[in-house]
């Protein structure tokens, strides 16, 4: 199960994400022979949180950047890199092996990133829940 390879693609568009502002989120997946993550889908900069949510796949595993931006009150605008895990309950467990094994590998990959969220479920990954991770890194 380990090798899995990150495609030289999903690092140069994520610097671009990062670095440009030139999309809000990207997903990422395992290539179809689970050897390789590639890029799944880019989102275009006016993309919401609730077009993040509707995207992540109900039944199968998914990594995804997504750049979060919030007040944070008298601090002003902040925004947060943030890196998910999505793996829900009803995704087949070899899948869920796979990802697993390699979201170390792609968090090292991504450079960058300042929260990380685990998702199996849609409470993990709700708007709220996730506005307070990023403030609790914050402080």
């Amino acid at each position: 199960m380990a090798g899995v390879a990150i495609a030289q693609e999903v690092i140069e568009r994520f610097n671009e994400f990062k670095l440009r502002s030139a999309s809000r989120y990207i997903l990422y997946k395992l290539s179809d022979s689970l050897t390789e993550v590639v890029i799944d889908k880019i989102a275009d900069p006016s993309a919401t949180y609730q077009d993040f949510l509707n995207d992540l796949p109900p039944n199968d595993c998914r990594y995804a950047v997504f750049n979060f931006e919030y007040d944070a009150g008298s601090d002003g605008k902040r925004a947060k890199v943030i890196f998910f895990n999505w793996a829900p309950e009803t995704a087949k467990i070899k899948s869920k092996m796979v990802y697993a094994a390699t979201k170390d590998s792609m968090k090292k990959a991504l450079i960058g990133i300042s929260v990380e969220i685990q998702g199996t479920d849609a409470s993990e990954v709700d708007p709220k829940e996730v506005l307070e991770k990023c403030k609790s890194v914050s402080r």
